[in-house]
């Protein structure tokens, strides 16, 4: 799978990393990258990040507010940065705090575009 690459580089690149989620529209996991927790873990976490984004897709649809670009979710110990992709797919990256946000999400939203044109072209 070409994203595969795109999935590795997003971990490595980030000091503290946790895991990068590639989601389906169900959030079901279709591939991912971790380093700390097991990929079993990363994927009860996915399932529930998804059930999470498309909950906030549906709010923001029927506000007629638009579509989130990237969404990022603060907890005591730890980054969620989740962003779009076409066809209710996900990328999420998933960090220790404390995290560096602007490069996280720099990163994370440049890998977007490479798993766009990648997959989604």
């Amino acid at each position: 799978m070409p994203f595969q690459y795109t999935l590795a580089n997003l971990l490595s690149n980030n000091e503290g990393a946790l895991a990068v989620l590639f989601l389906d529209e169900t959030g079901e996991t279709v591939d991912l990258a971790c380093s700390e927790y097991t990929p079993y873990e990363m994927k009860i976490v996915g399932a529930y990040l998804g059930i999470y984004l498309r909950q906030l897709a549906a709010v923001m649809e029927s506000a007629s507010l638009g579509s989130t670009e990237l969404l990022h979710i603060e907890k005591d110990e730890i980054h969620f940065f989740a962003t779009a992709l076409p066809d209710g797919y996900y990328l999420v990256l998933v960090q220790k705090r404390p995290a560096l946000v602007a490069r996280s999400r720099e990163t994370l939203l440049l890998a977007r575009d490479e798993i766009t044109r990648e997959i989604f072209s």
